[in-house]
Order: structure tokens, then C-alpha cells, then sequence
């Protein structure tokens, strides 16, 4: 394999068919830029931005989430068996409409009850 090594320059690029296995990318700016069937397998995203980016036809089974801000994100038409919510801030989250916040203190209500 080739190594090619791009620093402090500015490319449009455009790689079709190409093999990157084990690229690095640091403090790289791809603001309005397109993946299409890119296999991010066990690879490792830190302090990447992805606002007002849309996400159609993604698969992060078994992904590991730590401190991601999904702020007025929309979630919608999508698979969340087996997701695991701990430790989060749920003010203004709804699902179906309905606020979590709610939804978890008739929970406990609940248990308290019992």
C-alpha cells in the first residue's frame, strides 16, 4: 500500500473506490462534504463535529456513544432495539411526542408503589 501524505493544503477531493484502512485524519475541515457507502468499521471519532448533518440509511450496531450532544437532533424511522440510555440529560426529549422526564417519574411512581 501507498502512503500519501497531505499537510497544510486545500483539495477538493473526490476517491472512488479506494481502500484507506487504518487513515488518520486531524483537525481535517469536510463541511458540506458527502460519504456514501463508507465502512467506518471500528474506527475511532473524537471531537468531531457533525451539526445540521443528516444521517439516511446509517448502521452503528454494537457503537459505543460516550458524551455525544444530540441537541434538538431528530431521530426518526429508525431500529433502537437493545439501546441503552444511562446517565443522560433527557430535559426536552419526547418520544412519540411524549417527554421522557414524564415518562420516567410515573416509572418511579410506579416502583414506589410497589
Amino acid at each position: 500500500m501507498n502512503n500519501i501524505k497531505l499537510e497544510n493544503c486545500e483539495h477538493a477531493l473526490e476517491l472512488l473506490n479506494v481502500d484507506m484502512i487504518a487513515s488518520q485524519f486531524e483537525e481535517v475541515d469536510a463541511k458540506t462534504s458527502t460519504f456514501t457507502q463508507v465502512d467506518f468499521t471500528d474506527s475511532t471519532l473524537t471531537k468531531v463535529r457533525f451539526d445540521s448533518s443528516t444521517f439516511d440509511g446509517v448502521t452503528c450496531n454494537k457503537a459505543r456513544l460516550h458524551r455525544i450532544s444530540l441537541e434538538q437532533a431528530q431521530l426518526s424511522e429508525s431500529n433502537l432495539q437493545g439501546l441503552q440510555v444511562r446517565n443522560c440529560n433527557y430535559e426536552g426529549m419526547t418520544i412519540e411526542g411524549i417527554p421522557v422526564l414524564d415518562l420516567l417519574g410515573v416509572y418511579q411512581r410506579q416502583l414506589a408503589g410497589n
